[in-house]
Parts: structure tokens; C-alpha cells; sequence
């Protein structure tokens, strides 16, 4: 790792996870309802908390029950696993110092997700709390650039400048354009291709300053 890189941000899936997130949900009835949501927003690229989507549709239900059906739905729907070298490079870098964070398109079950699959709490892991963006929580997703913004300002607090930052992603356009654009330093995962996201473009169009084979190159780990 360079010298200048005091901070080190992960985007999720795709990039700790290995993931098929994005598709499409088979259920019409959820596509309508969120879709009815993100249409009441006044952003750009709008989030909703899926709890409350469920609960719209199946009022009969505690709070409980519709995070266990949703649970339930997203491992059915959506398996995941950890990306080779996950655990070990997060370790490995809050050891050797940088701080550590997070900025996701994600839901309520996606850090405890993260933490089964990684065997340990974000906090054994090195991630800090205060350096994560879930965009659930902000209603707001990636490429939106305010979940970036946002912790650009945190780490100015703490005396990081933002080329100071480098920013871990397997989506050019949700990871690399918007982190880019924040002024951090950019990386783009490639080694496992269900998961690069290349949006048409070439690697070397990829606008990332560093192409990743593997997590492991991160802290200079051997696969």
C-alpha cells in the first residue's frame, strides 16, 4: 500500500461479497412498490428501507416477521459468500493503520450478512462505524456522490484530505465515477467476473488509478 493512502473505503457486494446483487425481483408486486417509492423522492438515485416496502405490502406482520421473510427472500434470492482475501485484507490493513470504511447500496441486513460470511464484527475486522454509508439508512444509492461527500467531510475532520483516500469498488459506474469525482483514489476489483461491472467500457477506460486482481494485493498478501 502507498504510503500517501491513510484511509481505505470498500463498496460490499461484488467487492468483500461475492454476489449476483442488482437483478431484478421477481415479485411485480415489490417492483410497483418500490418503484412507487423512488418516484416520491427527491434525489436522483433514490433508496428505500425494504422493511417498510414489506410492511406496505403485508400490514398483517410484526416488524420481526418482516425482517425474517425478508431475510429469508434475500438469501433465497441472492447468495453470498465472502470474496477471496475479504477477512484477511481488512485485517491486515487495520493493522498496518489506514482507517477503514464502508459505502454500499444496502439494507438493514447487509452489514450482519457481511459479518456471517467474514466470520467476525465489522469492528474485529477494523471497519470503523463512523466511516460507513448504507444507502438505506441515507435514502440515497450509489453513483449518488452524497454518500461519498458525506465521508469526505468526516475524514477532513480528521485531517485525511481526500487524495489521502482510495476507494474499493467493482462497478465502474456506481464505485469508480462517483469516488473519482470525490477526489479519492480509486480501485476496481476485477477477479471475479460475475461481479466487475465494466458498463461497457474497457479496463483501461475504467477511469480506476489501480486495477485489482485479487483483495489480496491490497496489503501485499500472497492468495
Amino acid at each position: 500500500m502507498h504510503v500517501s493512502i491513510r484511509a481505505v473505503l470498500f463498496d460490499i457486494y461484488g467487492t468483500l461479497l461475492v454476489s449476483n446483487a442488482g437483478g431484478t425481483h421477481p415479485d411485480p408486486r415489490l417492483r410497483e412498490a418500490i418503484a412507487a417509492e423512488h418516484a416520491r423522492s427527491p434525489h436522483p438515485f433514490p433508496e428505500v428501507d425494504i422493511r417498510e416496502i414489506y410492511g406496505s405490502l403485508y400490514p398483517g406482520l410484526s416488524s420481526g416477521e418482516i425482517e425474517t421473510l425478508v431475510l429469508e427472500e434475500e438469501k433465497a434470492s441472492n447468495p453470498v459468500k465472502e470474496m477471496p482475501g475479504a477477512a484477511e485484507t481488512l485485517r491486515g490493513l487495520a493493522a498496518a493503520g489506514p482507517a477503514l470504511g464502508l459505502v454500499s447500496n444496502a439494507q438493514f441486513y447487509t452489514a450482519p450478512l457481511l459479518e456471517e460470511c467474514l466470520g467476525a464484527s465489522l469492528e474485529e475486522l477494523g471497519v470503523d462505524p463512523e466511516l460507513c454509508r448504507f444507502s438505506y439508512l441515507e435514502r440515497r444509492a450509489k453513483p449518488d456522490p452524497f454518500l461519498f461527500e458525506s465521508l469526505r467531510e468526516v475524514l477532513a475532520t480528521r485531517g485525511l484530505a481526500a487524495d489521502e483516500v482510495l476507494f474499493v469498488g467493482n462497478d465502474v459506474l456506481k464505485d469508480i465515477d462517483p469516488a473519482k469525482a470525490c477526489g479519492f483514489k480509486t480501485a476496481l476489483l476485477v477477479g471475479d467476473p460475475g461481479s466487475l461491472r465494466l458498463h461497457g467500457r474497457s479496463l483501461h477506460e475504467s477511469g480506476a488509478d489501480r486495477i485489482l486482481s485479487s483483495l489480496f494485493e491490497l496489503a501485499g498478501l500472497q492468495a
